[in-house]
């Protein structure tokens, strides 16, 4: 399921693309007055989210447009609300991680610290995706009733999709830092840029399945 009337997809990543400096600013809003943060922590998953609002807001034609007036700024006052239910979302996957661990990987929490914290990393940017996903849901009215949890549902039905979306920004990522630096990147750094592209890539396939996107490979 898809918002009627969305944008084309590439609309909104062309706005994306030409308005990067806005992501800057979001990501420093979001982090003002916080401790010092990972790349990917809380304050800039949110900050991603609160850009993808923008760009959808800012591409969106009529009568989308006005209905999603004022949807991007009202945002952080929802994701302040929306702070118990990302902890009862945090609290559920506890369960499904060690379920996950034990039939994939052959393990238990607290075996191999480095796949608790990526599978507990994964849980933190659905759980922030979902109250985005459930925000837009309530502000665009009964038209978009159960758009949360069909998109959901899509995200998870395209689980390659968003490995490979990953993986090449990942792989750009570190592209574009080993020429800046005129050398190997260290691994503090590729792991830093795993986790921004991992941010990156579920935004992405969130607004391909708001805006009714086709599956993409790049």
């Amino acid at each position: 399921m898809s918002i009627d009337g969305a944008p084309a997809v590439g609309d909104v990543l062309a706005w994306m693309s030409e308005h990067g400096g806005r992501l800057r600013e979001l990501v420093t809003a979001e982090q003002a007055g916080e401790r010092e943060l990972a790349p990917a922590d809380d304050p800039t998953i949110r900050a991603h989210l609160r850009y993808a609002a923008e760009a959808l807001a800012a591409t969106a034609p009529e009568p989308l447009a006005t209905g999603l007036a004022g949807f991007p700024d009202a945002l952080p006052e929802w994701f302040t609300e929306c702070q118990p239910l990302y902890e009862d979302h945090l609290a559920a996957g506890v369960g499904a991680i060690a379920l996950e661990e034990h039939l994939q990987f052959g393990t238990r929490p607290g075996v191999d610290p480095s796949l608790d914290a990526a599978l507990h990393f994964r849980l933190r940017i659905t759980a922030w995706v979902r109250i985005f996903l459930i925000g837009i849901e309530r502000w665009l009215g009964p038209a978009a009733d159960g758009l949360a949890e069909e998109v959901l549902e899509e995200i998870r039905g395209r689980s390659g999709d968003l490995g490979r979306m990953i993986l090449s920004f990942g792989t750009a990522a570190k592209s574009a830092a080993r020429a800046a630096s005129g050398g190997p990147v260290d691994i503090e750094t590729q792991d830093e840029i795993g986790q921004v592209a991992a941010v990156q890539g579920h935004v992405r396939i969130m607004l391909e399945a708001l805006t009714g996107a086709r599956p993409t490979q790049d």
